[in-house]
C-alpha cells in the first residue's frame, strides 16, 4: 500500500481551498419567490383576454348627413304666375307658391281686386296689370269683383322660400335703388341670398333696416351697399328730413 507524502497532501488541500473560493455565491432573500414566478399566469390572462379569430372588429362610426327636407308637395317655387281676370271659365283651382314669387293679374282695371288678409302680399298696379309680390307665408284669398258681386276667387297658399326654382328672384349684384326724395312707392323685391342692394342718393342719416342683422351695409359718398345675409323678409326704411318715410320690402331666398 502506497502512502502519499506530506507534501502531496498539502498541495491537494490547497487546490481544494482555491476552487471553493472561486465559486460564486448567489444570495436569495429569505421568503421571496424567484423572479420567474413573481406574476401568476392567471393574472396576465385576465388582464388581456385573447381575441377570437372568428370575431370581426367593430366598424368605425361614419357621420351620416342630415336629411334634406323635400319641397312642399304640389307647390310652385318663387315663380311668376299669371291669371286672366277677364276669363269667365271654371273656378280657379287652389294655388301654392313660394314666398318671393309674383302673382300677375292681367286684364283688370284699378278697381275690382282684393286680397285678404293684408300684409302677405305687396301689389302694384299699372296699365291693366297688377303684380303682387308674395312677401310673407300663410294663406290668402284673392277676389275679383264686378260691380257688387264677386266674380271669381283664388285660394293661395304661400310657403317658405325653400321651394325651388326661383326665377322671380334675380341674383343681380348690385341691385340699384334710387333713394332720392319723392317718387312713387317702391314695389317689393325678391333677391337671392348673398346679393347686394345698392342704395344711392342718400346721406349718412335716414336709413333703417329691420331686422338689422339680416344685412351688412357699407357707406361712402351717399351710396350704401347692403349684402343680404339671411333668408326671409327684410324692410328698408328711408327718410329725408321731415318727409314721410319710404319703405322697401325685400324677400331673400336661396
Amino acid at each position: 500500500m502506497r502512502y502519499l507524502s506530506v507534501a502531496r497532501l498539502t498541495a491537494v488541500a490547497m487546490l481544494a481551498m482555491t476552487a471553493a473560493a472561486c465559486t460564486p455565491v448567489v444570495n436569495t432573500p429569505t421568503g421571496r419567490p424567484p423572479t420567474a414566478t413573481a406574476t401568476p399566469a392567471t393574472t396576465t390572462a385576465a388582464a388581456t383576454p385573447a381575441r377570437s379569430p372568428d370575431v370581426a372588429p367593430r366598424p368605425a362610426r361614419v357621420a351620416v348627413p342630415a336629411p334634406v327636407r323635400p319641397p312642399a308637395r304640389g307647390c310652385l317655387g318663387a315663380v311668376i304666375h299669371r291669371i286672366d281676370a277677364s276669363d269667365n271659365g271654371p273656378p280657379w283651382r287652389p294655388l301654392c307658391m313660394a314666398v318671393g314669387g309674383v302673382l300677375r293679374v292681367e286684364h283688370l282695371g284699378p278697381e275690382g281686386f282684393a286680397v285678404s288678409p293684408a300684409g302677405r302680399t305687396n301689389c302694384q298696379y299699372e296699365a291693366g296689370v297688377r303684380e303682387c309680390r308674395l312677401v310673407n307665408t300663410g294663406k290668402v284669398r284673392v277676389t275679383i269683383t264686378r260691380g257688387d258681386a264677386a266674380v271669381r276667387t283664388l285660394s293661395l297658399t304661400i310657403v317658405s322660400g325653400s321651394v325651388r326654382p326661383a326665377p322671380a328672384c334675380p341674383a343681380v349684384a348690385p341691385y340699384p335703388i334710387d333713394a332720392a326724395e319723392g317718387g312713387p312707392p317702391w314695389a317689393a323685391l325678391c333677391l337671392k341670398l348673398g346679393a347686394v342692394l345698392r342704395v344711392t342718393n342718400l346721406g349718412p342719416e335716414g336709413f333703417v333696416v329691420r331686422p338689422s342683422a339680416a344685412v351688412r351695409c357699407s357707406y361712402e359718398a351717399a351710396v350704401r351697399d347692403c349684402r343680404l345675409l339671411r333668408t326671409g323678409t327684410v324692410t328698408f326704411e328711408i327718410t329725408h328730413g321731415d318727409s314721410p318715410p319710404r319703405t322697401l320690402t325685400v324677400v331673400v331666398v336661396r
